[in-house]
């Protein structure tokens, strides 16, 4: 029996992982990205490089898109050539990178003039998780075209929930990078006084998941420190937008609302800061390893 085909554009931080589970489940994979060399990982592993969105839309009935933002996800769909130029009718576009809602709803528009099936699958857990098919998955769309792509969504994921209609997904995923970055933008001023104290980081941390202090960001401590460092954007000030981007654009939707987010808008003003300072902080612990690997 042959293995079914899907498509995936995208293969950075997070997408790489994502495709390394998906044929791990046995689909095959045909992947697309600007840069051949970015798919240097997935390619070593099986999956096949799409040289064009036109023999994407040609092998595949179920592509996922898990590029950085909205004005890269506009233009794989509307530039020339793109999606929505090339796909055929029936063809499910499931879309993993965190967006606007209002993006994932216009797009919807187009796609249901041309016949095809969008759906917005936000995802959570990081690349590790990512790289065990652990992630969790917040979707919206028709709940049938989800449960048509069960194969694709259990590969990827612990959990795969249908949260409502197309931008529910985006809209969860706003909710839970506030959680999240709220978390540790809090979780950093904690452990800037700990160390005043003379405490030690990762003590301190592991106690806490003891505590009324336990979250993700406790038990995970030092994974955002990693990633700064090993994340493709390391270095750039594109890593700095990628992170508070999020929490920006949950301000941008809670004004369209008249919903005040004091917490978030000045978490979004003080990352960037508290980011440099965690680069340096973690430099002795990550820097070499990331140096090594660029070498």
């Amino acid at each position: 029996m042959s293995k079914r085909t899907v498509g995936f554009v995208g293969v950075g931080n997070i997408g790489t992982p994502m495709v390394l589970s998906l044929m791990r489940a046995g689909l095959d994979v045909l992947v697309r990205d600007l840069r051949k060399e970015q798919a240097a990982e997935c390619l070593a592993a099986g999956a096949r490089f799409a040289e064009s969105n036109q023999q994407l839309a040609e092998e595949c009935d179920t592509i996922g898109v898990a590029v950085v933002n909205d004005r890269q996800l506009l233009g794989l769909f509307q530039s020339e050539g793109g999606l929505l130029d090339v796909a055929r009718p029936g063809t499910t576009l499931i879309v993993h990178s965190t967006v606007l809602p209002a993006t994932i709803k216009a797009l919807g528009e187009e796609t249901d003039k041309r016949g095809l099936k969008l759906v917005d699958a936000q995802v959570s857990g990081g690349d590790l998780r990512a790289r065990e098919g652990d992630l969790a998955i917040m979707c919206g769309g028709d709940k049938a075209d989800v449960e048509a792509n069960r194969d694709y969504f259990d590969a990827i994921s612990r959990r795969t929930e249908h949260m409502g209609p197309r931008g529910s997904g985006a809209g969860a995923k706003l909710a839970i990078q506030m959680m999240t970055f709220g978390n540790w933008m809090a979780a950093i001023e904690a452990m800037r006084l700990a160390r005043g104290l003379g405490l030690e980081e990762k003590a301190l941390a592991d106690f806490a998941t003891d505590t009324t202090a336990d979250s993700w960001v406790a038990q995970m401590w030092g994974n955002y420190d990693r990633l700064l460092h090993n994340h493709p954007l390391a270095g750039t000030e594109d890593l700095y937008r990628m992170f508070d981007k999020d929490l920006f654009n949950a301000v941008l939707v809670a004004r369209d609302h008249g919903i005040e987010l004091p917490l978030t808008a000045t978490s979004s003003q003080i990352m960037k800061r508290a980011m440099q300072e965690r680069i340096d902080y973690s430099a002795d612990t990550y820097a070499p390893a990331a140096a090594k690997r660029s070498a």
